[in-house]
């Protein structure tokens, strides 16, 4: 079972003008004492395979990187191993019904070089992993060599990291499975406001518009097929996590408003643009400044606080 928060937005609004910065130590230390308990759980099992899996937006990847921070805090050393680096060369997928490669299916990974890398490292600690060419979409034909050191983990990041094709026959008593999520919703007088992918799809606006030039529109028209992927590749293996993260901050939604409410008034003829746009009405606004610079929401709002108003 996974667990989800309820802020009450009333609440949030009144802590973020009388005192916003007990409001963000609050939201971050939950967050960070998940991740002191992973890397203490990973130290004591003497696990040597972290799988982390989550939908777009849970922060997965910025988990990945927090957690290899704490982990060397504590001794050990750790490196990454990507995931899309397994995909099989583009033009063999199957297309789905918009016309597009279906690389968000299984079958887009390599399952059996991945069980064979990861039963090397295993079992005597070296392997070659394959590359990826994106510009191309196909493997490339050399394959790196990797070594894994007796005081040292290896982290595995991936839509697919908690399905156990990828696992099949390993030792599981030196794996740790970690499902992300944003696991939170804000409630208005008692009753539903934001739900949990509402907020992780202004995540993902803010965060590609930012940083991968995506207008708010095309990240909102591709949404529904990229929820689809993972209600059929995540949700159903959630249960064989060792740890569900939950990456969900109370004081979140307040920064987006500033990024996202001009953007979103110019998209007059989309649903969803419009109930997002109206949510912003009793949202109220927390100065980007005050999130530490090592935060999780970095990931979405950016390194730099340019809003001054």
């Amino acid at each position: 079972m996974i667990s989800n928060i309820k802020a009450d937005i009333i609440s949030i609004n009144e802590l973020s003008s009388q005192d916003p910065k007990v409001l963000v130590k609050d939201g971050t230390k939950f967050y960070d004492d998940q991740i002191k308990e992973i890397a203490s759980n990973i130290l004591a099992g003497g696990k040597k395979v972290i799988l982390i899996s989550g939908a777009s937006s849970s922060g997965k990847t910025t988990s990945s990187h927090i957690l290899q921070d704490r982990l060397a805090s504590l001794g050990i050393s750790s490196f990454v191993i990507s995931m899309d680096d397994f995909f099989v060369d583009m033009h063999t997928l199957p297309l789905r019904e918009d016309g597009k490669h279906d690389i968000e299916n299984l079958i887009a990974l390599d399952t059996k070089a991945i069980v064979k890398c990861l039963g090397e490292l295993l079992s005597k600690g070296e392997t070659s992993i394959p590359q990826f060419d994106f510009v191309t979409h196909t493997r490339k034909k050399e394959w790196i060599d990797c070594k894994l050191h007796r005081n040292e983990v290896v982290l595995m990041e991936g839509l697919h990291a908690l399905n156990p094709e990828i696992i099949k026959g390993l030792d599981l008593d030196k794996i740790y499975r970690i499902y992300v999520y944003c696991g939170g919703q804000y409630v208005l007088r008692g009753r539903k406001y934001l739900d949990s992918r509402q907020i992780r799809l202004m995540r993902r606006m803010v965060r590609d518009e930012r940083d991968r030039n995506a207008p708010l529109l095309e990240t909102i028209s591709m949404w529904g097929e990229v929820c689809k992927g993972e209600d059929n590749n995540v949700t159903p293996f959630i249960e064989l996590a060792d740890y569900k993260l939950n990456t969900f901050h109370p004081f979140e939604v307040l920064l987006y408003k500033q990024d996202l409410q001009q953007g979103l008034q110019k998209i007059t003829d989309d649903k969803t643009a419009k109930t997002l746009l109206a949510k912003f009405k009793y949202i109220g606004y927390l100065p980007s400044k005050l999130v530490p610079k090592d935060s999780l929401l970095r990931e979405f709002i950016g390194e730099e606080d340019t809003k001054t108003t």
